[in-house]
């Protein structure tokens, strides 16, 4: 096979392709990032009502363990006031 003298301009077109396809593949993994954070923001997103809706699951246990609390302190009194015959 003959041997072919390279330019410098053939030498700048193959360079230039070089560039080029690392570019598209560039393009392709900047695409699958883009997926990434989007997912990563769903996460987040997800994240973020659980937190919202463990604080409502809370405040609405520490109210029933309250008003258990009052129901059973009103049959304790409802108890002592029959003992002593108050009410």
């Amino acid at each position: 096979m003959a041997k072919k003298n390279i330019t410098l301009n053939d030498l700048g077109i193959m360079i230039k392709q070089g560039f080029d396809d690392n570019d598209k593949r560039f393009d392709g993994i900047d695409k699958r990032f883009d997926g990434v954070d989007k997912r990563f923001s769903d996460v987040d997103k997800s994240i973020k009502e659980l937190k919202k809706d463990m604080e409502e699951v809370k405040l609405k246990f520490a109210y029933t363990a309250w008003a258990i609390d009052v129901e059973e302190l009103k049959k304790r009194v409802l108890m002592l006031e029959k003992k002593l015959g108050v009410k």
